[in-house]
């Protein structure tokens, strides 16, 4: 158990947030996608364009995230010597680079007392940040978007889809695998952290992966990795957000003792589905993909229903695709739906 209470469902005021970063600001700005995960200029163009007119359309409701790079969540194994790829037009790219189980133990044993930030793309986007805080100077520009997944997510980084097969074909060692990465994983994480030099306020797991192992083989495979990573970052809440899990994967969110919960995009559950599954507070997104096919009034309908069925939290993400008249609309009437909610 962690040091504090867990707190229930129906203890849990309900929130609502808009958010949008980088992408969608550059789209308004006229900046290349590309040139956000590694272009000082074309960020800081962005922002200062991008930002004032993203207002203009929106509204002071949205949260805009502070002055930073597109984000990766894949930092971590590029320090252990997965190359990023930059495709334009494109989120990051990575290759495998544990050719066999054998390779993927050995190459993280020595690798647990590497020094992440001398390594990979770390000493960039270091520098590349220390350039947005000039370029930034009132604002509080986080070491952010060069990030850690989860342990299973991980696993599959490095060793590709043969990973899949290892589950069965050679688990002992499959387990010592995902040991250590646990360990190189957390070691990461608290890097971060210290980067930021702010306390201990919980943990955070990333794990969509986990989702493609089949719930009969979570118990032995994904459980003991995520409480171990858990662990080994915090004594405190407990978050969580895996995408794509199916109905009988919750009830293993409760043994993962979480605080909260982000199933993100996630076809096969419902709100109600969460809540007859598992005990944990759970969040519902708004996608950008039910953005186009939802009209407003659709959209005001699936704010109170999601939290009839028992979200404790409904949120969305402006995309690229919603920086035009008929997203502005569906932003609008999602908000204000948010607001008779939260005013009930």
């Amino acid at each position: 158990m962690t040091a504090h209470e867990r707190q229930r469902r129906e203890d849990v005021t309900f929130r609502w947030s808009v958010a949008t970063g980088p992408p969608a600001l550059a789209s308004l700005a006229g900046v290349a996608m590309h040139d956000l995960f590694v272009s000082a200029e074309a960020i800081i163009e962005a922002y200062r364009v991008g930002r004032p007119k993203m207002r203009k359309m929106f509204g002071p409701a949205v949260s805009i995230s502070p002055p930073s790079w597109a984000p990766t969540g894949y930092g971590h194994v590029n320090t252990l010597g997965a190359d990023l790829i930059f495709p334009k037009h494109s989120e990051v790219a990575r290759e495998p680079i544990h050719h066999t189980l054998g390779d993927g133990i050995e190459a993280m044993r020595r690798a647990q007392d590497i020094d992440f930030t001398k390594l990979g793309m770390f000493p960039f986007y270091l520098d590349l940040w220390e350039k947005l805080k000039r370029a930034f100077p009132d604002e509080d520009v986080p070491f952010g978007g060069f990030g850690v997944q989860g342990p299973i997510t991980t696993a599959y980084l490095l060793r590709g889809d043969g990973f899949f097969y290892d589950v069965h074909d050679e688990p002992d060692l499959a387990r010592e695998y995902l040991g250590l990465i646990v360990d190189s994983a957390a070691r990461f994480a608290l890097l971060l952290r210290q980067i930021h030099n702010v306390p201990d306020k919980g943990g955070g797991l990333v794990d969509d992966v986990a989702a493609m192992i089949a719930p009969p083989m979570w118990p032995d495979m994904v459980l003991p990795f995520e409480e171990q990573y858990f662990r080994a970052l915090t004594t405190g809440p407990r978050r969580a957000h895996i995408e794509d899990l199916r109905v009988e994967h919750l009830p293993y969110l409760d043994e993962l003792k979480l605080d909260s919960f982000d199933p993100s995009v996630s076809a096969r559950l419902t709100p109600a589905l969460l809540r007859d599954h598992c005990n944990v507070v759970f969040g519902w997104r708004l996608n950008a993909m039910q953005v186009r096919t939802l009209s407003a009034e659709q959209i005001a309908q699936w704010v109170p229903a999601s939290v009839a069925d028992g979200a404790s939290r409904v949120h969305m993400h402006i995309e690229a695709v919603m920086c035009n008249e008929a997203g502005v609309a569906k932003v609008r009437a999602f908000m204000k739906a948010a607001e008779e909610v939260a005013a009930q």
